[in-house]
């Protein structure tokens, strides 16, 4: 979530080859009425955590290193530490879900905690994520499981990261192991999160671990990683059963070119690198990415065709690009500052959740969504309940028009690390107090669980009798 910049900035010498629409004077996202629009009987409301994110005490992998460096690389100087100290309160969260008339919830498990070094496993850290499972299945949650979120161990990291061959010898021994030992807990497998991201930002921009600036490698462990994907495909099936649902979780950006033709070409060719064509080589079995004046990558096989289950979809704001000569790789990122933003600058846009579903659905046909993480950063918890009435009326249209959408998940049930952004955005639905690690209920909490628990939106003459909730905007 927080390479927001970088991934706006991912046309470095990349030049776009082909046109796709055209958009003046960019409004603002229509309000859309809030009438108590109802929900699917079934409909999934969820939340989640994410390993590195929440859990606290990682420190044996490559993100908790890159922390430590002076200068900081982080926000305010800030250390992951304990996080949101999830690995200790996970029951005490997930009784705030349940207690949020919540049916789902999503944890990831992290590489380091299970193997620390090379081929050991540490039994204990398998034991405490299945006690997690099983403590998921107790309140009757329907589980989401993710099993790689940008972190890596530090003897994974050390030997080349994606990059070392064996690596995908250690990476399949994990999926494996997590397969026979979890699937009987597991409703949606995640194999990963964000992975273009990692590969983009991490290796093309050098803004996240292993910090690199080589556009070539990029593109490799972009490729990698669609394989790395479609091999845990294939191993879960193996070994959880073969009615097993695996998918992925996937960052979108809605993106939009200004008004120029070459903004277009430049809104092209980053949406389709960033958004569309790792989960195209899920669907069709083939790679197909190439970046004018520099490398490219083709290929195809059954390897990870037809990989993708389930999609989930993580939605946070749009990106309105237009060329600009003097900028690096000629790309401008436009911050549509008269309209309303959260905390970190990223302008509210509901309407780009309702066109990246209906792209996603137009191109996977047959594949059902779930909105994976949507949510935003509101130290004072004054334009989340719009924020969340607003996305969910675009997802009640989005379910009207027939597209496959079966829940959504707001993230996150508390706050968290954000990456290089530290502890100063506040995401959660309930507080954190750094010192007590204490969870304080936000009006937000309050409306989910409302929406939950009816399974339809207030209608705007509810809203005050419901929370005491007063909209500012």
């Amino acid at each position: 979530m927080y390479i927001l910049i970088a991934c706006a900035v991912i046309v470095l010498c990349i030049a776009g080859v082909s046109l796709y629409g055209n958009l003046r004077g960019i409004p603002p996202s229509g309000r859309m009425p809030l009438s108590g629009q109802e929900f699917p009987e079934g409909f999934l409301w969820a939340t989640g955590e994410d390993a590195y994110q929440h859990e606290g005490g990682n420190l044996n992998n490559d993100w908790a290193r890159w922390e430590s460096q002076e200068p900081s690389p982080i926000k305010n100087g800030d250390r992951c530490g304990r996080a949101a100290d999830f690995y200790n309160r996970y029951r005490e969260d997930f009784d705030r879900s349940l207690g949020d008339r919540l049916m789902g919830h999503r944890i990831g498990v992290e590489w380091s905690r299970l193997e620390p070094s090379r081929g050991r496993y540490d039994e204990k850290a398998w034991r405490h994520y299945e006690a997690m499972l099983r403590a998921m299945r107790k309140r009757n949650f329907t589980v989401f499981l993710n099993l790689w979120h940008f972190t890596l161990p530090l003897w994974a990291a050390d030997s080349g990261g994606w990059e070392d061959p064996r690596l995908m010898e250690r990476w399949e021994a994990l999926v494996a192991r997590c397969a026979e030992r979890f699937g009987p807990l597991v409703d949606y497998w995640s194999t990963m999160i964000d992975s273009q991201i990692y590969a983009l930002a991490g290796y093309a921009l050098g803004e996240l671990p292993p910090n690199q600036r080589d556009l070539a490698r990029a593109l490799e462990v972009y490729r990698i990683l669609i394989h790395a994907h479609g091999r845990a495909y294939r191993i879960i099936k193996e070994r959880a059963g073969a009615e097993a649902r695996v998918g992925m979780i996937y960052f979108f950006f809605h993106y939009q070119a200004k008004s120029f033709f070459l903004d277009r070409l430049v809104k092209r060719q980053t949406e389709d690198i960033f958004n569309w064509k790792f989960l195209d080589a899920l669907h069709a079995g083939r790679i197909d990415v190439n970046v004018l004046l520099g490398p490219s990558v083709r290929e195809e096989s059954g390897l990870y065709r037809g990989t993708l289950d389930w999609l989930g979809v993580n939605y946070y704001t749009r990106e309105v690009l237009s060329f600009d000569p003097f900028t690096p790789g000629f790309v401008k990122r436009t911050v549509c500052d008269k309209y309303p933003a959260t905390d970190m600058g990223w302008e509210i846009y509901p309407e780009g959740l309702y066109r990246v579903c209906r792209e996603a659905a137009r191109r996977y046909p047959g594949v059902p969504l779930v909105i994976a993480e949507n949510g935003l950063a509101d130290e004072r918890d004054d334009r989340r309940p719009r924020f969340i009435l607003e996305h969910l009326a675009w997802t009640h249209r989005l379910i009207n028009e027939g597209v496959p959408i079966f829940g959504y998940t707001y993230w996150s049930l508390t706050d968290n690390w954000e990456w290089a952004q530290g502890f100063a955005p506040k995401f959660g639905l309930y507080r954190i107090d750094r010192k007590t690690m204490k969870r304080t209920e936000t009006a937000s909490a309050r409306l989910l669980r409302w929406i939950a628990g009816h399974n339809r939106l207030p209608r705007e003459e509810e809203l005050a009798g419901i929370l005491d909730y007063r909209s500012r905007r």
